[in-house]
């Protein structure tokens, strides 16, 4: 969790090193328009957080993007989901209240933009469905591309007791898409929790499978050298990481935080950082 949280936050989001992780920016960029459910699969520290973080940055150029960490939920039902992504994204949904104030919209929309966030969380746990389809409907309206959805880590692992809540919520947000043309749902997905939906869920799984990009195991000699380059690694570091098969997450811990057995390494291994 230490290794998670501290380095997968906005600001250190707003760079991707290595390019094994950039080909799969743009392989999720090249998507968008044509899929509307896209999963990243990649085992824990393979770097799904800080890809979701910086899909997110980037589409908000264009699109209204909400990132969800859901990792902390205790509900995920769809109602929940929804509600804490409102609140967690406060500031780029009242962005864009205010420029449909500003194009004097009428009719649902002109009341819609009026709500206090206070309303606009009830809402929207109360009412999910309709609240989302008002949003995208007024990201349209004011001349955004659409709503993106990002859902990180949904389900913890296979054994996740809130898994079944998260599924039934995925159901229901591919269920209005067709009529939302501009909403699309990001999700975050670790090996074990797709082979869950493969064995329980196989409606699901087929739709997921549809629009799956799967990240790095571990880094590569060339992402290596464009981290250590990055933070100005030493030697003797970077041969240590050449031979250890690390993930994203492991590297970068290293490099932020120089310790390794906090960052996932064993303690047999000895090595002097300064």
């Amino acid at each position: 969790m230490m290794q998670s949280r501290l380095l997968a936050t906005p600001e250190r989001a707003n760079t991707l090193l290595g390019p094994s992780w950039r080909a799969v920016k743009r392989r999720v960029l090249e998507m968008i328009d044509g899929y509307q459910l896209i999963t990243l699969v990649g085992r824990a520290g393979s770097g799904k957080t800080h890809m979701a973080l910086n899909l997110c940055k980037e589409l908000k150029v264009s699109w209204l993007c909400m990132y969800l960490d859901a990792v902390q939920l205790g509900d995920k039902r769809l109602g929940q989901l929804i509600s804490t992504a409102v609140r967690d994204n406060e500031d780029s949904i009242k962005g864009v209240m205010k420029l449909g104030k500003s194009r004097k919209l009428d009719g649902a929309l002109s009341r819609f933009i009026k709500l206090s966030t206070d309303e606009l969380t009830t809402a929207a746990y109360n009412y999910p469905i309709d609240f989302l389809t008002m949003l995208h409907n007024l990201t349209l309206a004011v001349g955004l591309r659409g709503l993106v959805l990002v859902i990180d880590e949904g389900a913890l692992s296979q054994d996740d007791q809130y898994i079944g809540a998260f599924t039934t919520a995925i159901h229901a947000l591919r269920n209005i898409m067709p009529k939302l043309s501009g909403l699309r749902l990001i999700l975050t997905m670790l090996p074990d929790v797709v082979d869950y939906v493969a064995k329980n869920d196989p409606p699901l799984f087929e739709i997921l499978s549809m629009g799956v990009v799967n990240l790095p195991d571990y880094v590569t000699e060339e992402d290596l050298k464009e981290v250590a380059r990055a933070y100005n690694l030493s030697g003797e570091l970077i041969e240590l990481i050449k031979s250890s098969n690390l993930t994203m997450r492991q590297v970068m811990c290293i490099a932020e935080f120089k310790d390794l057995q906090k960052c996932g390494l064993q303690s047999e291994v000895e090595v002097t950082i300064t």
